[in-house]
């Protein structure tokens, strides 16, 4: 009697430990895991979201600003190296130029094709409908009966300009003198000054 009950309880036992591992089989879902794909969302969130998109917008801005002008000091560079050049109608560099035909020879250098003629160059680019929003590199035309008529015969690159008047140099193939720096408030040209366009930065 006393054996049966010693084997009975060891079975117990046994049966007891036996279960033990099957009941910890069944794996309850681990809190992380359950979580992972809202951490996820939320670090991709945090990557295309910048923590101070003002701060970089700005920055991206100035780094274009100072792309453009670097630009337009390399291009009005170019244009300064033919200084002296003869006008010669229809030509268009290196040894004579038309206006148009300079502004084009120029703007080539920066990689930039402009139409042969300033009626034509004058429809490229974007408006500049103040003067004193100009920038060097900014195309300006010229022609009889100035604003009144619009009707474009001259045309020319800036070189430097007064934010505050408006006042600017160009740089230009002129008729009679050839490849010369000319200035706006010269009364020839400010009585025939008609528009302003910009290629520099503008897609």
């Amino acid at each position: 009697m006393f054996k049966k009950a010693i084997i009975l309880l060891f079975g117990l036992s046994s049966a007891t430990f036996a279960n033990t591992p099957i009941r910890h089989r069944v794996a309850m879902p681990k809190p992380d895991l359950l979580a992972t794909p809202a951490a996820i969302q939320e670090r991709v969130a945090q990557v295309l979201t910048p923590s101070q998109p003002t701060l970089q917008t700005e920055s991206v801005l100035s780094s274009v600003s100072h792309f453009s002008a670097a630009i337009a000091n390399d291009l009005i560079e170019a244009a300064k190296r033919h200084l002296g050049a003869r006008y010669s109608r229809g030509s268009m560099g290196p040894k004579a130029f038309d206006c148009s035909g300079f502004t084009s020879y120029v703007f080539k250098r920066m990689g930039i094709t402009l139409k042969r003629s300033s009626r034509e160059q004058v429809t490229q680019g974007e408006a500049v409908t103040c003067k004193n929003d100009l920038q060097p590199g900014d195309l300006v035309f010229f022609g009889h009966g100035g604003r009144n008529s619009k009707r474009v015969s001259h045309v020319g690159i800036v070189t430097n300009v007064d934010a505050e008047t408006g006042l600017f140099n160009f740089i230009h193939a002129s008729t009679s003198r050839g490849v010369r720096i000319d200035r706006s408030d010269d009364s020839y040209w400010s009585s025939r000054y008609v528009a302003a366009r910009r290629l520099l930065g503008v897609d």
